[in-house]
């Protein structure tokens, strides 16, 4: 006798002829493990035992209720539910592992770590000083590669405030050339110079051929009004060379010059040096003053004594005065 469930007799499952009216397949998919039945002792016949199905610690024995582990859905559910599971332990114990280590406390104290810091501070002190080393040889090439005027402050500049003392500088050169004359008589009078003495410190560069105040003769002088006193330390003029020149001389250019310094303009002046600019050298030469006449000075006077041949006019490219401020 096949063993039947009270509660589908009770619903009216199964007819008189105690078979079931309803006859119908489906797949059953279980996901936690199936219960095994309560043991049934020996005196019993088993083909005889009900088990009662309200009670949720039994089930129905009968094996058409119990899920079919063997299909392949069931099996890829169960290990996607095992992955999973192995997934959250591990999170789990890799999170416990790093709030332990944080709270741990590294004794820098000890011969090892004390002997492992200082061999580090040593190396990365090495290594400044290195650098430190490497840094230097590089400011001295780049000293040596530039000329000891572009790394001093120039005060005879106009847009730092330096200008012209008129009253006191050699008038500008006017070209007979420039004017028509007959029988004595000026017809048509000299146009004025188109380039001014201011030429001399707006600090031009490069120098351009003709770009420059001329004054008549070997001989003039020019008077500058610094922007600040200052203790003079080196001068420099300059001049075109011979290369971009358009006869190939520079017969214009000064030759030997003074220069002298005043406090105020009414001062007699002090005699800081006399140069010579060679015109085989670089077109910007400095002069260094003599350390016995450096003196504070608000007003400089280059003062040309001769030139390199020419007798109708002498020009002047670039003046510059350094020093420190007083």
């Amino acid at each position: 006798m096949l063993r039947r469930s009270q509660r589908l007799q009770s619903n009216g499952y199964y007819g008189s002829q105690e078979e079931p009216l309803i006859s119908y397949k489906e797949t059953l998919y279980r996901i936690f493990k199936r219960r095994r039945p309560r043991p049934v002792p020996d005196n019993i016949d088993q083909d005889t035992v009900e088990y009662n199905t309200d009670d949720r610690d039994t089930v129905d024995y009968n094996y058409d209720d119990f899920v079919d582990y063997s299909s392949d859905s069931s099996r890829g559910l169960f290990r996607a539910i095992k992955a999973l599971g192995l997934l959250v332990l591990m999170l789990a114990l890799c999170f416990g592992l790093i709030f332990s280590i944080g709270g741990l406390k590294i004794d820098f104290s000890t011969p090892f770590m004390s002997e492992y810091l200082m061999n580090g501070h040593e190396q990365v002190e090495r290594q400044v000083q290195e650098l430190q080393r490497e840094l230097m040889d590089l400011r001295k090439r780049i000293d040596f590669l530039l000329p000891v005027r572009d790394r001093m402050p120039n005060f005879a500049l106009e847009e730092l405030g330096a200008k012209i003392v008129k009253e006191q500088s050699s008038a500008s050169y006017l070209s007979e050339q420039a004017g028509l004359k007959l029988l004595g008589l000026t017809l048509i009078p000299a146009k004025p110079p188109c380039v001014s003495p201011r030429v001399v410190i707006q600090g031009r560069a490069p120098m351009v051929p003709g770009v420059c105040w001329s004054f008549a003769g070997s001989q003039g002088h020019l008077t500058i009004k610094l922007p600040h006193s200052i203790a003079i330390s080196h001068v420099t003029l300059g001049h075109i060379s011979k290369m971009v020149s358009p006869s190939g001389k520079v017969s214009s250019a000064p030759r030997m010059f003074s220069v002298f310094g005043k406090r105020a303009l009414d001062d007699s002046g002090v005699h800081l040096g006399t140069f010579v600019y060679d015109e085989n050298g670089e077109p910007l030469q400095t002069f260094r003053i003599p350390d016995d006449k450096v003196d504070v000075i608000r007003y400089v006077t280059l003062h040309v004594l001769n030139n390199w041949g020419s007798r109708e006019y002498s020009c002047l490219y670039n003046f510059r005065v350094h020093g420190k401020l007083a």
